[in-house]
């Protein structure tokens, strides 16, 4: 009783299944710590493991789910060195004790199982706290909502007993009125629509007491991609373990000497910037080498790893080359997913607007953006940040306290001998 791995999985009869799909995405799942146990026994139908060795929420039972794709399938190999198919990939909707629906995405149909599994660290990927404490698994949702609560079985599992729910199909309940008020108000949520007739905000409305339940179309048509983390789970612990790297533009006008975008790099560690002025994206590389150069010639540091989007400028065959040259790991974010690349986004970002805020406070014309943006990197590196604590990105690049006395307020003279000064020399 006590090897709770053993018990998880069971294998049975392999069922007569439609093996004439249109697989668009394979997966190889790789369950080390589970096993596949072959007696003949019952399915166990609304009974699901918690389990913290499972890597993936896993069914054999094909009614446990509400959805299913037909486009993904592969296989899964287990610990015990056996490998069996994965059919579909799909949601399964539970309803709570209060009559509440709980969704649950990303399950593999395997159709050799006769356990359902839940896999606890892709619950707490997803943004759920999980505790074990005193005998029991305590399960919190992203609003810290208590969800589940599992007493410890005698042989050291926790089991729950999960009641499957199926989505209501609004046209076989239409002549319900709250179903028909839900259409009438374009898939509102019941919640809202118990408050309008409650409170009497409408008129004509009568009293709506189905608030927990959830229709085909709220499921497909509401569902969103969830919220990126706030912080990184990973921080490099000194300078240049990490840098970040993005090129902004083309900016119009172009400054007076035909720049028209800036590569921004920012160290991880300190959060210190460089910036470099372009004419051109083919500038890039050699705008990086130098940067490069300069940062482990100061620090006395190699630069180990670059994370970027996958913009051409970084994913061309020189750029990769290089990196590849100087033991550069690269690390490129997914497409549309900006998110990934948030510390020189938000940087970006705030460069931009200082630089707008500064030319529109002094009535600067617009194609001397180049030095404001260079002005607002040298005055940032000097300025607190969240990321740094108690002390500025130069003080934690170069080791010691930066010296303000010698700033001066940007405007049109002061930028004409400059301008005058680098005619010049």
């Amino acid at each position: 009783d006590d090897q709770a791995n053993m018990l998880l999985c069971e294998i049975c009869e392999f069922p007569e299944v439609d093996v004439q799909m249109q697989v668009a995405e394979t997966v190889a799942l790789v369950e080390k710590k589970i096993y596949l146990h072959e007696e003949d026994e019952k399915r166990a139908e609304n009974f699901w493991y918690l389990d913290t060795g499972a890597s993936n929420h896993m069914s054999g039972d094909r009614t446990q789910f509400s959805e299913l794709s037909m486009t993904v399938g592969g296989t899964v190999r287990f610990g015990d060195g056996k490998t069996v198919p994965i059919l579909r990939r799909g949601t399964v909707v539970f309803e709570a004790k209060s009559g509440e629906h709980k969704i649950l995405t990303d399950v593999y149909y395997i159709p050799m199982l006769k356990t359902n599994i839940i896999s606890l660290g892709q619950l707490e990927e997803r943004g759920c706290k999980i505790v074990l404490e005193d005998g029991y698994l305590w399960g919190y949702g992203r609003q810290r909502n208590l969800m589940m609560r599992v007493k410890r079985s005698r042989n050291r599992m926790y089991v729950l007993n999960l009641d499957k729910a199926q989505p209501v199909c609004l046209l076989a309940k239409f002549d319900e009125t709250a179903w028909k008020w839900h259409s009438r108000f374009g898939h509102l949520n019941f919640h809202a629509l118990r408050k309008l007739g409650k409170q009497q905000m409408v008129s004509g409305l009568p009293m709506i007491d189905h608030v927990d339940q959830i229709c085909t179309g709220c499921l497909v048509g509401k569902q969103r991609r969830g919220a990126f983390p706030r912080e990184a789970k990973f921080r490099a612990s000194k300078v240049l373990e990490l840098v970040h790297g993005d090129l902004c533009g083309p900016i119009t006008p172009a400054t007076p000497s035909g720049k028209k975008y800036f590569l921004l790099i920012v160290d991880d560690y300190s959060r210190y910037m460089w910036l470099v002025l372009l004419r051109s994206k083919d500038e890039e590389l050699e705008a990086f080498r130098k940067v490069k150069i300069a940062a482990e010639v100061e620090s006395e540091e190699r630069m180990k790893a670059l994370r970027t989007d996958r913009g051409g400028e970084f994913t061309s065959n020189e750029f990769k080359a290089y990196c590849e040259k100087h033991g550069i790991k690269r690390y490129l974010t997914a497409p549309y997913t900006p998110q990934q690349n948030g510390v020189v986004e938000r940087r970006n970002q705030t460069i931009v607007a200082m630089a707008r805020s500064m030319l529109k406070s002094k009535k600067l014309p617009r194609r001397f953006w180049g030095e404001a943006v260079t002005t607002d990197v040298y005055l940032l590196n000097r300025a607190p940040t969240k990321s740094v604590i108690g002390m500025t990105p130069y003080k934690a690049w170069c080791g010691r306290k930066p010296s303000v006395d010698h700033l001066r307020i940007l405007d049109v003279l002061l930028i004409s001998r400059c301008w005058v000064h680098t005619t010049r020399s």
